[in-house]
């Protein structure tokens, strides 16, 4: 039991919101926070190039528990992912099926 509860602790902690209650803009856009992404891109370089700045062709950073789904816009909950997979390019949509996996 401990066991189970210590391997859920990460990716529970990743949550900060209701759904409901994911900060917006008045304009209803999802609130980020660019100096954590730019965090992120120093902790994590781009895998293609190794820089920390600039473009990284070919892939995107992504939040693992979705903003929508209350996800936390923290460097934990953020990886590198192809852009065909990040842009619904491939078979399945990873924006929709996290969706349907995450949001509660």
């Amino acid at each position: 039991m401990l066991l189970a509860l210590l391997l859920l602790a990460p990716e529970e902690l990743r949550y900060c919101h209701s759904a409901a209650d994911v900060p917006r803009t008045v304009s209803g856009v999802i609130v980020r926070s660019a100096s954590i992404r730019a965090a992120f891109r120093r902790d994590h370089p781009c895998p293609v190039t190794g820089l920390m700045v600039g473009a990284c062709p070919g892939w995107s950073v992504d939040h693992v528990i979705p903003l929508v789904c209350g996800g936390c816009d923290v460097e934990s909950n953020m990886q590198w992912l192809p852009i065909t997979i990040k842009s619904c390019a491939g078979t399945e949509c990873k924006d929709r099926w996290e969706q349907r996996v995450y949001c509660r």
